[in-house]
Formats: structure tokens, sequence, C-alpha cells
């Protein structure tokens, strides 16, 4: 039996604990799973970090025009706002198939169990992405508002996708329906996902100081372009870790999933009610 259920109706403070109980409590196995899954996105977006602002503090903030223009928004940074994307996604699809691996079965989680249900589960959840990100795109170019609610209303849609095998807009619309069941479930969907994003980007920045400080050297000229490797390294660590980090949030978004099933429909206190009956119908057996 696991120690920690899912299919347990939470409040906000509860969600918030149980997040980084779980977190820690299966860090030995989640942890390498994520590394294997999403350190290959986030090495390739780290080191585009590093060559990007290699190549900004190398070629000068002086130039002017196209040539500044180039500079900010060259290949380098176009990938590394490509891969570290991809790596988000990556690790948002890991933790919701760890979560359903977890509940689905009280053996130890292996990479390849977890791998199966990834596969399975990557061009839909790729698709999902595809629609959320318009959505939130149509949102920002009509201001604030619209974009927090398909923040909010969509926050679901990946562990939707894998713990029910929906179609990408099935598991948008069940996390829609979920999220605004009232106003209290929308705005603690909300509260948990600004909160633990601000709690894991705190946690990333301290990973970041060293990125920062070779940054802030060579803005001084104190560290020479020959020591190129310094910038990628520190850069490696920093987006690497940020991303890793990041998947405080989806664990978050994961339990507040299975509260709100939970609240509407009651799947494990039937469960539970269902267990005790067969209990009883052995003890009766005997």
């Amino acid at each position: 039996m696991r120690t920690i259920q899912l299919r347990e109706e939470r409040n906000f403070s509860e969600i918030i604990n149980v997040t980084f109980q779980f977190t820690f409590q299966n860090l030995r196995t989640l942890g390498p799973i994520l590394l294997y899954f999403a350190a290959p996105f986030s090495l390739i977006s780290g080191i585009a970090t590093g060559l990007y602002q290699s190549q900004l503090f190398s070629s000068g903030l002086g130039l002017a025009g196209a040539s500044r223009f180039s500079n900010f928004f060259g290949p380098s940074y176009l990938m590394s706002i490509l891969f570290s994307l991809l790596a988000s996604i990556t690790i948002s699809l890991v933790v919701s198939s760890y979560l359903v691996r977890y509940m689905d079965s009280d053996e130890p989680i292996e990479p390849a169990e977890v791998w199966r249900i990834v596969l399975r589960n990557l061009l839909p959840t790729l698709l999902l992405y595809v629609i959320y990100g318009f959505s939130l795109l149509l949102g920002f170019v009509l201001c604030f508002l619209p974009v927090a609610y398909p923040y909010t209303t969509f926050s679901l849609g990946t562990i939707s996708l894998v713990r029910e095998e929906r179609r990408p807009s099935q598991a948008l619309q069940r996390s829609h329906e979920l999220v605004t069941m009232s106003w209290g479930d929308a705005l603690t969907t909300f509260g948990i996902r600004i909160l633990v994003t601000l709690a894991a980007s705190f946690l990333g920045g301290i990973l970041s100081i060293p990125m920062y400080l070779v940054m802030f050297l060579q803005t001084l000229k104190v560290v020479g372009d020959d020591l190129q490797w310094v910038t990628m390294l520190s850069s490696v660590i920093a987006v690497t870790g940020t991303t890793i980090l990041s998947a405080l949030v989806d664990v978050a978004l994961g339990f507040q999933y299975f509260s709100l099933v939970e609240k509407k429909e009651g799947i494990g206190l039937m469960q539970e009610i269902e267990a005790i009956g067969q209990q009883n119908r052995r003890d009766d057996a005997y």
C-alpha cells in the first residue's frame, strides 16, 4: 500500500504540503527518471543559452539596427527557447505518467514502465500543448485576464490526458470542467500553480547564481572570451536544475487534479467503501 493516497480531496495548504512530501519521498526514483527523459533537452537548451550569452557579450551591445536584433534573436536564442519548452513538456508528461503508475501499482516504479506511458501519450501531449499555446497567445493578444483564464483552467490537461486516456481536446475540456466547478476551485488551482512556480523559481535562482556571476564578470571584462566553457557549464547547470525543479509544479497540479476528481465524483471514497465491503465478506466467510 502506498503511503500517500492520490485520490483524496485536499485543500490548498494540504496540496502544497503533500507536493513537497511526495517529491522528497519519491526523489530517489522520480529524480533519475526526470533526468533520464528531460536532461537531453535541458542540456541542449543550456548549451544554447551559454552560446547565446557568449555571442552577446563578445559581439558587444553597442551594435545597432539589424545587427543588434540578430544578436538578441539569433539561432542560439531560438534553440534555447525551443528546447526549454520541449524539456518542460517532457517534465509534465513524465510526472503525470509517474503519478499514474504510482496509483496503479504498489511495486517499485521502473523507468521502462514510465517510458511506455510516455511513449503512448507523447504525440497527443504535444498536440495538447499546441492548442494550449494558441489559447495563451490569444489571451496575450487580448489582455492579461484572458491569459490567466486558459493558464488556470487548462492547467490539468496533461494529467487528464494521461490518467483518463483522452484526446487532447477532451483532456483540455475535462480540465476546464474540473477547475471551473466553482470560483473557489479556480482560485485554488491558480494559487497552487503560482505559489509552487514561485517556490521552484526561487530554488532555481539559487542554481542560477554561478551563471549570473559569470555574466556579471563578463560585463566587467574580468572573464575573457577564452573561458567560454565556463559560461556554457554554468548555463547548463542553471537551465537543467531549473527545469527539473519545475516538476514540483506538475506534481502539485497532479494532486489538485485528483482532489477535484474526488470532490466531483468520489471515486476514491467508493473504492474505500468497496474495499471495506470485501473485507467484511471475507471476515463473514471465516
